[in-house]
């Protein structure tokens, strides 16, 4: 292993072997590089490897690291380090002493939508009304309960203590029972059962102390108070504890992480060693610059300034438009610059603050014939026919588990319907017994056609879990998803929804073929444990041939050649729910800093004067971001040519306290009377296009004329016929998800009928209608 290839400091972290070590690690900085060397650097001095944990918060970089050490120092070394994301290696313990807890080995872990058809139950057996407390707020609360090692009466204690809350609290009673009966595990239980075992049960405890010696916590300032006891208990003897961070990308508060952890890891370990990395191999001089001159502005962070070897590069580009049609039809025009200069649309990126700021955009990049992909839509994991499949095999792994055998009693359809589901349920319920017992043992009630459907049921779920050790893995599921019958329905059904679910099905079997040649041990309780496991981070972003779209929030640890940021305003970014609370917005700034990180060469920043955004019009102020980026490294264009500096907010650029102040509005902002009120209403501008790229005019994409705005409907007819065919997904702002029916007409009487389901069929006018075509990912 030739550690001469790291930087000093990376250098210095790779050496530094025993006692507390804070690894400060700034954006491209080469972080993974440092601490899998590391790793590698303790094998190599003697440290046995199976003494060693890394804890990460992505499979995907568990999978990273493991394969880095690999090619350092063997196979042997990288397999026997205890090497995965906090969730994997609690629940690896939690296999093996989780019955000191009093449940049993075979537990299976509830992902979201398990958590929520619990709590339906819970709230039906209360008598609560979902729209007096709404499901989505319960499960927060439960989770934030855990998150800060409350039990339910402390956070009752801790609550408002009013009619409300003490129904939140006897859900939280009733939902933990429930967990525990049905033999599941939510994913804040992983964690806090995992502290539980090792708290209350001292020999567990000291077994785990004394095998891992050395542990590195990656992405520290993720952690919450639970993963921050887990780490602090297993190290308190060894001390030789090993955290990388950056308290600059601390962007998930929301979800529970606290920033402190890694603010205060030096008043934890007054003896820690502090290296920084400051040298970042990914971006700009430009860009670094504007990066460390937004940061400068939090108060509460760890001193560092990122640096590179690499030249300025361009300025970053500030674009004013006039509403968000024009911005998003800017950033197209961009693109198509870019892709004329011989740059592929794989290089490109369009980040933003909220989902919903991606509608315009992606209509405008279909009008221009731009290849993108939405990342952070449904995710394979939860399509119902991959979701029906892992329900028969949790039953068969674990016949406790009412919530999945509810979920597929009936699916495919066999005749049991939801009369007699409840019947069976009530049953079960009055005799202490799981459901799947119950359809062993029918109650007299139910007719003779329930009672013959039911058996059927009850025999077939027998035989498959009776046979579940007795064939190779790949091919027990495929006899269960034959035997069950959930393939041969949707080849019955012939349609191309159908078509599409079969194509997801034999994606099911790849991935599964996957686990099967490379786990360790690929037995069907190892894969669920391992697909329940996958976090939304855990994404593939295979960038070629297609423009990126994402939250600000997903795009974290990825990087690109030119990064877009529509939506540069107050109110939306930093959030309208930040701009009053300091905390938020240090974190919407931590946010900012992530964002143009993001950039390796070119980075576009967008604002618009006004914008539809939530179903409200609104005028927003540039956003005080914008004015925390020097002058020098920006270059301004407008909708109305206007290209100088004269409007942003006056903000003093010295003083962060000041910068955190809500804005006024400024001299970019239109006088009242010249402001357009209806959200269609193309802005007020001269004879001819206000902008030409390159090369690249504006005016030849469909649906974009003068100002960037939308076109009459026989400007663009042509290509708009060309989006939408017969069956076709398609998304509405207010009537969701649909199937075209039917186009007909032309010109600006061209008319689309979708039908929306729920929402009925509707027929609207393909030249102004808000729809934007779904692409299913296969």
């Amino acid at each position: 292993m030739d550690i001469s290839v790291l930087n000093r400091e990376q250098r210095k972290a790779a050496e530094t072997l025993e006692g507390p070590l804070l690894i400060l690690a700034g954006a491209g900085s080469g972080k993974t590089r440092a601490l899998t060397y590391r790793l590698a650097n303790l094998i190599d001095h003697g440290i046995p490897a199976w003494s060693i944990l890394a804890l990460t918060f992505t499979n995907k970089a568990a999978r990273e690291m493991k394969n880095r050490v690999e090619a350092l120092i063997g196979t042997q070394g990288a397999d026997e380090a205890w090497i995965g994301t906090f969730h994997s290696v609690c629940a690896r313990i939690l296999r093996r002493d989780i019955e000191k807890l009093g449940y049993s080995r075979s537990f299976v872990i509830y992902d979201e939508d398990d958590q929520l058809r619990v709590l339906k139950e819970i709230y039906k057996q209360l008598n609560v009304d979902d729209s007096f407390i709404p499901l989505r707020e319960t499960a927060y609360k439960i989770s934030d309960a855990k998150n800060r090692l409350l039990t339910p009466d402390e956070w009752f204690a801790q609550s408002g203590r009013d009619f409300r809350s003490n129904r939140i609290h006897d859900i939280m009673i009733t939902y933990e029972s429930r967990m525990k009966g049905l033999n599941a595990l939510d994913f804040d239980d992983l964690l806090m059962k995992t502290l539980e075992l090792l708290a209350s049960h001292p020999p567990v405890l000291d077994t785990y102390r004394k095998r891992f010696r050395y542990v590195m916590v990656d992405e520290y300032q993720d952690t919450n108070h639970v993963q921050y006891e887990l780490v602090r208990i297993l190290t308190a003897e060894s001390r030789n504890l090993c955290v990388v961070g950056d308290d600059d990308q601390s962007i998930y508060g929301w979800r529970g992480a606290d920033i402190r952890n890694i603010l205060d890891f030096e008043k934890d370990y007054p003896d820690a060693v502090v290296i920084k990395l400051e040298q970042n191999y990914r971006s700009t001089a430009t860009i670094l610059d504007a990066a460390n001159q937004v940061i400068a502005h939090n108060a509460d962070r760890k001193d560092k300034k990122l640096w590179t070897e690499k030249d300025s590069g361009n300025r970053i580009t500030v674009y004013r438009a006039s509403d968000e049609h024009d911005e998003a039809a800017w950033i197209a025009a961009r693109i198509l610059e870019l892709k004329k200069s011989g740059m592929g649309y794989g290089h490109d990126a369009v980040l933003y603050r909220a989902n919903s700021q991606s509608r315009v955009i992606e209509e405008m990049m279909i009008r221009s014939g731009i290849p993108y992909k939405v990342f952070g839509g449904q995710k394979f994991y939860e399509r119902k026919e991959i979701r029906d499949i892992l329900a028969y095999l949790r039953v068969i792994v674990n016949p406790s588990d009412d919530i999945s055998l509810g979920r597929i009693i009936n699916v495919p359809k066999r005749s049991i319907g939801d009369a007699t589901v409840q019947v069976l349920t009530d049953y079960a319920s009055a005799s202490g017994i799981p459901l799947f017992s119950a359809l062993n043992d029918l109650p007299e009630s139910l007719g003779s056609r329930a009672r013959n459907a039911v058996s059927d049921f009850a025999t077939l779920m027998t035989m498959l879990c009776a046979m579940k050790d007795s064939m190779p893995l790949e091919e027990f599921v495929d006899y269960v998803i034959s035997q069950t019958g959930l393939e041969k329905q949707y080849i019955n059904e012939n349609t191309e929804d159908a078509v599409a679910r079969l194509e997801n099905i034999g994606e099911f079997r790849g991935t599964l073929h996957e686990f099967a040649v490379s786990a360790e041990s690929a037995t069907l309780e190892a894969y669920l444990e391992n697909v329940s496991l996958m976090t939304d981070l855990d994404r593939e972003t295979d960038q070629e041939g297609f423009v990126t779209m994402m939250t600000l929030h997903s795009a974290k640890g990825l990087e690109f050649d030119h990064v877009f940021i529509p939506g540069m305003e107050e109110n939306v970014f930093p959030s309208y729910r930040s701009v009053n609370e300091e905390n938020r917005l240090e974190e919407e700034r931590r946010l900012m800093y992530v964002g143009i990180t993001r950039a390796r060469n070119r980075l576009f920043l967008c604002h618009a004067e006004s914008r539809m955004l939530y179903n409200q019009f609104s005028h927003n102020a540039p956003s005080r971001f914008l004015d925390e980026i020097p002058e020098r490294l920006l270059k301004r264009e407008s909708f109305d040519g206007f290209n100088g500096a004269r409007g942003f907010m006056n903000y003093s650029r010295q003083d962060p306290a000041v910068s955190r102040k809500k804005p006024e509005f400024s001299g970019w902002n239109r006088p009242p009377e010249t402001r357009h009120e209806h959200p269609s209403a193309p802005a007020a501008i001269g004879g001819k296009p206000r902008l030409t790229l390159k090369g690249v005019s504006l005016d030849s994409i469909p649906g974009v004329s003068r100002g960037f705005m939308p076109s009459p409907a026989r400007e663009f007819d042509s290509s708009l016929r060309k989006l939408f065919r017969e069956g076709d997904s398609v998304m509405h702002p207010k009537f969701g998800s649909g199937k075209v029916v039917q186009i007909s007409g032309s010109g600006s009487d061209a008319r689309i009928l979708i039908d929306f389901g729920n929402n009925g069929t509707r027929e609207l006018s393909l030249a102004v209608a808000p729809i934007v075509k779904v692409e299913e990912e296969s």
